[in-house]
């Protein structure tokens, strides 16, 4: 408490629930991209992509106690 009937809160959160790591993958056409395959017209491509879940949170509070 701060004053008589006053008071005042500060709160700090960090949560994190990990990580994942997602992989796809497609075709594409020759006509976008030279592929490694002659005369076929199409290749593979890879892609992955990792996320990351986690955050940071600050809460402020003022009460008035009655």
């Amino acid at each position: 408490m701060f004053a008589s009937n006053w008071s005042a809160k500060l709160e700090y959160l960090y949560y994190d629930l990990g990580s994942a790591t997602y992989s796809t993958g497609s075709l594409v056409s020759s006509d976008f991209q030279p592929t490694n395959y002659q005369g076929a017209g199409f290749g593979a491509v890879n892609t992955t992509a990792k996320v990351r879940f986690n955050d940071h949170i600050v809460r402020a509070g003022v009460n008035y106690h009655f």
